[in-house]
């Protein structure tokens, strides 16, 4: 089924345009309908990032004709599940509109399923690309990522199969690595302590969305559970720094932010600035405040929770990157995000686990890692899109067209008048005008974030002062058409 064609204005305002190969075409540089702040110079970011990630792609991405996976240990042939994951993620955000990602992400799937256990979910550890059930288990962090991978990808590559597949994977997730009060399990085999990074409330989000069966589990009892247990974690130290690993009730057993904890302040500005969950909010300021009183170029880890650290700690990615996480909810911290940005840049070509997380916490900082499902659920026009023109308008008529043979509409195709859309700086202008026009300012998520009404004939100018930074469609109704140009504000 074409997804562009079932949700019509949503799919424009996704740049599902009929020359893109990818709905979502990096970069995004969203600005999350203003949850919190990006970083300034998000058209450096980008080419950063993309420049890390290809690097990411020659050293880290392994394949063969069936498989593909991420390499732990350069020249080490050792591939974990967590990284499956990651490399999923990054094929459906870095996709372009002259690269599409989905072979790679296709083959990171199928080993994913080739190397799965007696429960359907992948063993987390394999020597080489033949995945098999080698009986080791799996673990719980690979699973949130992978099928959160696999809802984006079915909006990202416009199928439905992704979907079906994250649904299958969601009734084995629930089933033995959830416990029945929602709390998490680490993995399938053990639950004699919790992993506060292994917590992703923000895919709880979208799990609910896909997997109907169990919405209320996901969206209610798992929800409370974990972010009990983190918010009594987070209270433990006036830093607010995670442990790596907790009791069931959040007590810390570590006594220290290290690898494992480090994920955690991504998942919470995940949940943040995709839905703006004050619970995230409340602890990412707390930690925040600590990690601004630090230099970028100082941060390393493991730390003690009580902020200090340990003689043999290491300068890398997994603690630069992260804790410039928990700078984005406050925008007086906004020079302390750039620079513990540009301080993970400096860090060049990182191993694997570094280098993962200073790349998909830069997506998230960056405006790079949107909630595709959310965008993809913009306001709907009461039109019906036709294809784009090569000036990147769009006219659609007032009538929705019938079914096509195949169970898709066929679109409405016929030549309009339309009114012509320029933009000057923050100045948005259009010609042709004939009588009232409304205008709508659509963001990435597809909220209106600016609305306008006018009788004017011929030329009319309004003011877009005021809007973030960031890539945005505008909707104009004139004269019974509706036309649609993206644009991008800076």
């Amino acid at each position: 089924m074409n997804r562009l064609v079932k949700i019509g204005l949503a799919g424009l305002v996704a740049f599902g345009l009929a020359e893109a190969k990818v709905n979502f075409p990096y970069p995004q540089k969203s600005s999350y309908d203003g949850n919190g702040v990006v970083l300034s110079k998000l058209d450096d970011a980008a080419s950063q990032l993309k420049k890390a990630f290809d690097f990411y792609l020659k050293d880290k991405y392994k394949e063969d004709a069936t498989y593909a996976a991420i390499e732990k240990d350069k020249g080490g042939n050792n591939f974990v599940s967590e990284g499956t994951g990651y490399g999923m993620l990054m094929m459906v955000y870095f996709s372009d509109n002259t690269t599409s990602y989905q072979s790679q992400f296709d083959k990171l799937w199928a080993f994913y399923k080739a190397g799965v256990n007696e429960h359907g979910l992948m063993n987390w550890s394999f020597g080489g690309l033949k995945p098999y059930d080698n009986k080791a288990n799996a673990a719980t962090d690979a699973e949130m990522d992978v099928a959160a991978a696999l809802i984006m990808a079915a909006y990202q590559f416009d199928d439905d199969k992704y979907l079906d597949e994250a649904r299958k994977l969601l009734k084995n997730v629930k089933q033995y690595e959830f416990e029945e009060n929602g709390l998490h399990k680490p993995g399938d085999a053990w639950n004699d302590k919790k992993n506060p990074s292994y917590i992703a409330p923000a895919y709880y989000r979208l799990f609910a969305e896909v997997d109907a069966d169990n919405a209320e589990f996901w969206s209610t009892t798992a929800m409370n559970a974990n972010y009990t247990l983190l918010e009594a974690n987070s209270a433990e130290y006036s830093t607010g720094l995670f442990d790596n690993w907790s009791d069931a009730k959040g007590k810390g057993l570590d006594g220290n932010y290290g690898y494992d904890a480090a994920r955690t302040p991504w998942r919470l500005a995940q949940d943040f600035y995709w839905f703006g969950e004050e619970k995230a909010k409340t602890m990412l300021d707390k930690l925040g405040k600590w990690v601004s009183g630090n230099a970028a170029k100082d941060v390393r880890g493991n730390i003690n929770r009580n902020g200090s650290v340990e003689g043999w700690a290491a300068h890398n990615s997994t603690f630069v990157a992260t804790l410039m996480t928990s700078l984005v909810t406050d925008a007086s911290r906004q020079g302390k995000l750039d620079e513990f940005w540009s301080e993970a840049v400096s860090l060049g070509e990182e191993p694997y686990f570094e280098q993962s997380l200073k790349i998909l916490c830069g997506l998230l900082v960056s405006g790079n890692m949107p909630n595709l499902m959310a965008a993809s659920k913009a306001p709907a026009s009461s039109s019906a899109a036709a294809p784009e023109s090569s000036s990147s308008e769009v006219a659609s008529s007032s009538a929705v067209a019938p079914q096509s043979s195949s169970g898709t509409q066929a679109l409405n195709t016929a030549v309009v008048s339309v009114p012509k859309i320029t933009l000057d700086g923050r100045t948005l202008q259009l010609g042709a005008v004939k009588g009232n026009v409304h205008v709508d300012v659509v963001s990435m998520t597809g909220s209106v974030v600016k609305s306008f009404d006018k009788n004017a004939t011929r030329t009319v100018m309004f003011s877009l002062s005021g809007i973030p930074n960031g890539l945005y469609v505008v909707r104009v109704v004139n004269a019974g058409v509706t036309t649609l140009k993206k644009i991008t504000l800076e």
